[in-house]
């Protein structure tokens, strides 16, 4: 390709790689969007100005120097980041070393690769709407290259045959095995913080959690939803602390305790797990197969997996755990570290003017009601030891954790058995979508302790005596400075903007259900409700083949009726010569019916007759006939010819 039939053909590919890569921009370091995107550039201002390609080896050096810069900023170059920047740097070069018509192939295939990648980091219904439009791209590219159609209509004739394959792309998603495979990566923590759940907790370590407005799971309710104060979503145990943080010490691992009392409600929870843990509504029931219970009421995946899953469960809200304890567990529940003296003297305070262990816990509540504590995002750092004492004499500032933490120590000290439970509290009910939506901001700490009375492990939220609004109505109405400082938890907006934003997130909320949650499990509920479970319902598989065989070929056909009808006679005169070829004619394009006729010498007898009956046909309709039977006749001409078999003379 050379000159301005070139470029014509070429520049499309370009654009097309330039859109199919513009979403990654989002998820890899800018050098290398930057840098792929310069050389596409580049690639097509040569091609503008019909300059020489660089030579190969100079190409080949210059792919050196960005590989090992990326080695060096991501320490990889495979898996869901590397792999992605990797391939897009390829393209980049690749269009560098591109001349021959093969070679711009090559690179629309490495296109149609490069265009899967933005769904590693996001399955959104946009993410998707942005794969269509680079589908579209470079299928309108590959048309460009390969025809000499105008624009208009190279980019009409894309959209049709995208159009056509719309039905076998269902089908085959319906039909194709669900394979697993990792959606991201769990990034990691750094001085400043946003809210979410960590490897364990260590109150005072943070000068600012910033409220994080991520999705994490979603709840459906099987009828009336409990209220939102009992949306107490339970997914780590920490039981000991050594001073500066909580941590689960795996000593105590197996399952156990009864559910007593409470409100039963049953729920489906769509969750991407966090290292195999999910969350349940406190305090679990009955939990769907496939799942693990560990100790403290807490499930987890046999073998984790970053793969969205879909489940059931059943709880009961304000319920208590009986769980009797021996004399080591006991001993390991009431374990604390030496230090914070003046937290320990509270606690012999407290623990003097209250009336058993239950009246203790409602005094310390009380304390923390009353003594000017203050529930805020960016409390004062808690440095060198002693940071209960800290918290609770000096500068009474803080979120869940640190009031979780002080008051398991609290109960601590005065020989109560706690451990503090991490997960989230609260969520956002969409109307549009009839749907609970939890998020990172709602992660929350709370604290267990056990009554010798009851024989049971009893719920309570210090964080609730502080500050009510952060379980009736969350974070951001417990901390307005936060409405004014984070925008996506600022004012409220226009009743429209809500209205759009729920509707919005209701469709999200469908799409991961029915397209992105579309896994084996559904697939093999669909396959049973056609037939094809363990008894095999014949009449259900033959319907269900019909309907798939039906919208597959559904675009074939109406393809076909789509096309300009051909005319008989140039069919038949086509198919003619064709016979007369095989029969050992020599026939040229320019033949007339008298000298295809004088061709046909060699033919045998009846051959001759019949060649020349159907040639003086020809000719009368093709030069004689205007009748309005023309039409019927031209069929039925053709007819004759596909019936005509003529062989060579012996």
């Amino acid at each position: 390709m050379t000159g301005s039939d070139a470029l014509r053909r070429v520049l499309p590919v370009l654009l097309a790689l330039a859109v199919t890569a513009a979403p990654l921009a989002r998820y890899l370091p800018g050098w290398v969007v930057g840098l792929s995107a310069a050389m596409l550039l580049a690639r097509g201002i040569l091609l503008w100005q019909q300059r020489q390609l660089p030579p190969r080896w100079l190409v080949a050096l210059a792919v050196a120097v960005p590989l090992v810069l990326l080695w060096l900023t991501l320490r990889t170059l495979i898996g869901r980041e590397g792999g992605s920047a990797l391939l897009l740097l390829l393209v980049g070069f690749k269009a560098f070393e591109t001349f021959s018509l093969r070679d711009w192939r090559v690179l629309l295939a490495l296109g149609f690769f490069l265009a899967a990648t933005p769904l590693l980091f996001d399955q959104s219904p946009l993410a998707a709407g942005w794969l269509v439009l680079s589908l579209f791209s470079l299928t309108w590219a590959m048309a460009a290259l390969h025809g000499k159609q105008p624009i208009l209509a190279s980019l009409r004739a894309t959209l049709q045959a995208l159009l056509l394959s719309l039905p076998l792309m269902l089908v085959l998603f319906v039909v194709m095995p669900r394979l697993p495979g990792p959606l991201w990566s769990i990034p990691a923590a750094s001085a400043t913080a946003s809210s979410g759940l960590a490897e364990d907790m260590a109150p005072g370590s943070l000068s600012q959690l910033i409220p994080s407005n991520e999705p994490v799971f979603t709840a459906v309710f099987a009828g009336a939803a409990p209220p939102r104060r009992d949306f107490y979503w339970r997914v780590m145990l920490f039981d000991q602390f050594d001073g500066r943080r909580w941590f689960n010490a795996g000593v105590v691992d197996e399952p156990g305790g009864q559910v007593l009392g409470g409100n039963s409600v049953s729920y489906t929870l769509t969750v991407v797990p966090d290292k195999g843990r999910v969350p349940v509504l406190d305090l679990p029931g009955e939990v769907a197969e496939g799942l693990r219970e560990r100790a403290g009421m807490v499930w987890r995946q046999p073998r984790p997996s970053d793969t969205r899953i879909r489940y059931r469960a059943g709880s009961h809200t304000g319920a208590l755990l009986a769980e009797p304890l021996d004399a080591s567990h006991l001993a390991y529940y009431r374990h604390l570290p030496a230090g914070n003296e003046r937290t320990r003297a509270l606690a012999a305070s407290i623990r003097a003017r209250s009336q058993g262990d239950e009246g203790y816990i409602r005094s310390l509540l009380e304390h923390f009601r009353l003594e000017n504590f203050r529930y805020t995002l960016s409390p004062p750092l808690l440095e060198g030891g002693d940071i209960v004492d800290q918290f609770l004499f000096q500068t009474r500032q803080g979120f869940c954790e640190h009031y979780a933490s002080a008051f398991a120590f609290l109960a601590r000290a005065a020989g109560i058995p706690s451990r503090v439970v991490v997960g989230y509290q609260g969520g956002e009910y969409n109307p549009a979508g009839g749907y609970w939506q939890i998020r990172s901001s709602d992660a929350h700490a709370w604290v267990e302790v056990w009554l010798a009375s009851r024989q049971s492990w009893w719920r309570v939220d210090p964080t609730a005596a502080v500050s009510p609004d952060r379980i009736e109505q969350g974070v951001e109405q417990a901390v307005p400075a936060v409405r004014a400082a984070v925008p996506i938890l600022g004012g409220r907006p226009p009743a429209w903007i809500m209205a759009l934003r729920q509707h919005w997130l209701a469709a999200n909320f469908v799409w991961q259900q029915w397209v992105v949650g579309y896994d084996a499990g559904r697939q093999r509920s669909l396959f049973r409700s056609l037939g094809l479970g363990p008894e095999v319902d014949t009449a259900a598989v033959l319907k269900g083949l019909l309907l798939g065989a039906v919208l597959a070929l559904l675009p074939l056909w109406w393809w076909w009726r789509s096309l300009p009808p051909r005319e008989p006679l140039l069919v038949g005169w086509l198919l003619l010569a064709q016979r007369l070829r095989r029969a050992g004619v020599a026939v040229t394009s320019a033949d007339t019916p008298a000298e295809l006729l004088q061709r046909g010498t060699s033919l045998g007898e009846a051959d001759r007759e019949q060649l020349a009956a159907l040639l003086d046909a020809y000719v009368g309709l093709r030069y004689r006939t205007r009748e309005e039977a023309a039409p019927l006749a031209a069929r039925r001409w053709l007819r004759g010819v596909r019936r005509f078999r003529p062989s060579a003379r012996r």
